[in-house]
Formats: C-alpha cells, sequence, structure tokens
C-alpha cells in the first residue's frame, strides 16, 4: 500500500496500534465469557509491547516534510533560466528570454509570472492557480488579492486548485506588474477570447493552467539541470519564507511581533507554528553566522 504523504502513514499507524489494543482487552468490546479473559497484568505487558514496537514507526514517519530552501546556485539558476532579458539591467524587454529557458517562446512569460509569485511573493501554488483576471491590480500601487472560492462553478480542473491559507492581498513589484500588462495584451488576451475563462494563468488555448502543468514545469526544469534536484513549488515559497523571516528579525528585533507579521504575509491561519519555524531557523541562521565570524577571528 503507497500512502500519499508521511503524515497519511503516520495516522494509519496510530489507528493500527489503537485497533491492536482494543482487540486485546474483551470487556473493552463487550465480551465476557471466560475464555476471553485477560488478566490486567498480561494486558498491560501486551500494550507496552505494543508502544515499544509502534511508537518508533509512528515518530518517523510523523516528521516534518518541509523542503530546505534553495541554495544560492540553484536560486541564481533559476533566474539565469526564467527572467527576462535585461531585467537585472532594468532594460526588460518582456518578449526576450534567454535562449536557455527550455520553454516554448510563447510560454516563457507565463511561466517566469507563475515563477516569480511563488518564488519573490510567496504564493502557494493553489493560490497563484486560483487567482482571476479581477484579483490582478496593476494600477497605483500593483497587488493580487488571494480568495478562497472553495466552491466555484467556473473552475472544472480535476482536481481543482485549493487555496489552503487566508485570504489577503499580496502586493507585487513593480517588474511583475509590467510583466503582467505584458502577459495579458500578448498571450493570454487571444486564449481567453476563444475560451472566456477568468483565471489569470492559462494554457495557450485558453483553458485554466492546471496543478499537473505547474508540477512539469519544475520537473522540465530538473530533469535539464540536476542540480535543480529537490527545487518544487513548495520548496520556492519555503526560500520566500525563510528570506522573508530573516528580513523581518533584522528590521523588528522582536521575534513574536516577527513572527505575527510573517504569519499574516504568508496567510497562515491562526495558531499555526509554521512561521515559528521559520523565525527560528533565520534566529539560528544568523548565530551561526556570529559564531563563524568570530571563529575566524581566532584563526587570523
Amino acid at each position: 500500500m503507497v500512502y500519499r504523504t508521511v503524515q497519511t502513514a503516520a495516522h494509519r499507524i496510530a489507528s493500527i496500534q489503537q485497533f491492536l489494543a482494543w482487540a486485546a482487552d474483551p470487556p473493552g468490546r463487550g465480551r465476557r465469557s471466560e475464555g476471553d479473559i485477560v488478566s490486567p497484568e498480561e494486558l498491560q505487558a501486551y500494550r507496552s509491547r505494543l508502544k515499544a514496537t509502534f511508537e518508533p514507526l509512528r515518530r518517523a514517519q510523523g516528521k516534518s516534510t518541509r523542503p530546505d530552501p534553495l541554495t544560492q546556485k540553484q536560486d541564481e539558476l533559476l533566474e539565469d533560466i526564467l527572467s527576462p532579458i535585461g531585467l537585472r539591467e532594468r532594460d526588460v524587454s518582456f518578449g526576450r528570454f534567454p535562449a536557455k529557458n527550455p520553454f516554448q517562446p510563447s510560454t516563457r512569460l507565463r511561466n517566469w509570472l507563475l515563477y516569480a509569485l511563488l518564488r519573490h511573493h510567496g504564493l502557494r501554488r493553489g493560490e497563484a492557480l486560483k487567482v482571476k483576471v479581477g484579483d490582478v491590480d496593476t494600477v497605483g500601487n500593483p497587488e493580487v488579492r488571494i480568495r478562497r472560492r472553495p466552491t466555484d462553478p467556473d473552475d472544472s480542473r480535476v482536481p481543482a486548485p485549493r487555496v489552503k491559507g487566508m485570504e489577503s492581498v499580496v502586493p507585487l513589484s513593480r517588474d511583475v506588474a509590467n510583466g503582467i500588462k505584458a502577459y495579458m495584451s500578448d498571450f493570454r488576451l487571444p486564449g481567453h477570447r476563444c475560451k472566456g475563462t477568468n483565471y489569470f494563468f492559462t494554457t495557450r488555448r485558453g483553458t485554466p493552467l492546471s496543478t499537473s502543468y505547474a508540477t512539469r514545469f519544475f520537473r522540465i526544469l530538473r530533469k535539464r539541470h540536476p542540480i535543480l534536484d529537490g527545487v518544487t513549488p513548495h520548496a520556492l515559497r519555503h526560500t520566500w519564507a525563510e528570506e522573508m523571516a530573516s528580513h523581518l528579525l533584522a528590521e523588528k528585533g522582536d521575534s513574536e511581533e516577527v513572527i505575527s507579521l510573517l504569519r499574516e504575509a504568508g496567510r497562515w491561519k491562526p495558531g499555526s507554528t509554521m512561521p515559528q519555524h521559520y523565525v527560528q531557523n533565520a534566529i539560528q541562521s544568523e548565530t551561526n553566522k556570529i559564531i563563524r565570524q568570530r571563529q575566524n577571528r581566532f584563526d587570523d
């Protein structure tokens, strides 16, 4: 049997342990015949053996599967491959991309926008794919509104992308806002005229972009460049969160305030412990940096 996540496996293991403990206790099942009687000592010993057998499995299966953030080389390579030419020099043309970009010329701008929203704006994959044209504002202070829409009659994708976090408004960089303007006029509009979908990210035929494509997008990159092993949509958001936690910690200093701000920026639900993990990582990273600097003084 194959489980979709290690968390699911941990739940199954816990259920098996509970069932075996229940099955070993006839009175607890409502059985009272003499042949079913088990002494309290035997029952306790059996439960202890169950715990010794199953607890290590539950701990191993229940470990966090959060991906590592991008390495500096991975981060730089993705920027070099996917970004429009001239972006760093502030002389960008959204119709020109590096020759080593592995995607069709007509899809490169769309793919860069998807990447930029995940890596530099912290959107989850489902959040990005659920964005509709009306959620994007490129006038004045550019922004994108993240909305849940759990039951949306416009969404015929199977499986449909999901927005897991809280609704929010995410400010957009000026480069991304300008890229969106070019995308809406040069790529999306022809297909939109044919299909009429309200979703922002579409195929060349005008249908909403699927979660499977977003997954395949990164699989293509990993296949072309082995150094990108482990790079997924969630790894990009993870990198953004680590980066944001470090920035907020340097600006604010107070870890509790940083946790609150990061929870808001990342759209985590109240009570989520994820922001604490990122802030703790940022504190540990800064501590290690100070320790290395101190050691280097002694080495000199």
